[in-house]
């Protein structure tokens, strides 16, 4: 079977904002990171700014352990299938996701842990596990959640210095209970998973 080429995957030819790109903007709240040239769709409804991606010569190499972090957010915000961004697959108990345990993942796994891997409809939860060499060999399970709230933002965190932002910090985590860092360019989007039942593949 090909591999599939999934929708949110990263290719090696995606190019995040140059520092050049960023700049100081003085909101209600105090100083904040921001683009020099702002779009819409820039920051969230709760006010992080997102990482603009943007393709360097052509399509590039797909980057199957890496996420695009627009498509990334589009899937997890509109419950999107990862692999083929068609709606995801949902029945009585919930929708469907895969998940794996991690060093940080709480006593309760698979309930109440929070991801960034977005939805999967039936279909490719199969290629998914079939595919994914990550998988094969890391402890998971096929759940169905009823309740996948949304729980915050991850990226990399700017600190502003006298000659201008300066990243400090990558990957880091923010829960939407938290007051949002003025200095944090997210890139994934995250769910808790609340009401999760184990189940056998579809």
């Amino acid at each position: 079977m090909p591999l599939s080429t999934p929708y949110v995957a990263a290719r090696s030819t995606d190019k995040g904002p140059r520092k050049a790109e960023l700049t100081v903007e003085f909101a209600a709240k105090g100083p904040r990171l921001a683009y020099k040239h702002t779009r819409p769709g820039d920051r969230d409804s709760h006010g992080n700014l997102w990482v603009r991606m943007a393709e360097d010569g052509g399509p590039g190499r797909v980057l199957y352990d890496s996420m695009h972090p627009n498509r990334q957010r589009v899937c997890m915000e509109r419950m999107l299938c990862q692999i083929c961004a068609e709606p995801a697959d949902r029945d009585r108990l919930g929708w469907l996701f895969i998940d794996w345990r991690r060093e940080d993942s709480p006593p309760t796994w698979p309930e109440k842990s929070i991801t960034s891997m977005p939805p999967l409809c039936a279909e490719h939860v199969r290629v998914s596990l079939s595919q994914c060499p990550f998988l094969r060999r890391a402890e998971h399970a096929v759940v169905r959640v009823r309740k996948p709230h949304l729980y915050g933002v991850s990226g990399t965190l700017y600190r502003l210095t006298d000659a201008g932002w300066l990243a400090s910090d990558s990957d880091v985590l923010f829960p939407y209970s938290k007051p949002r860092h003025p200095g944090l360019l997210a890139s994934r989007l995250h769910r808790e998973l609340r009401g999760v039942t184990v189940v056998n593949l579809p």
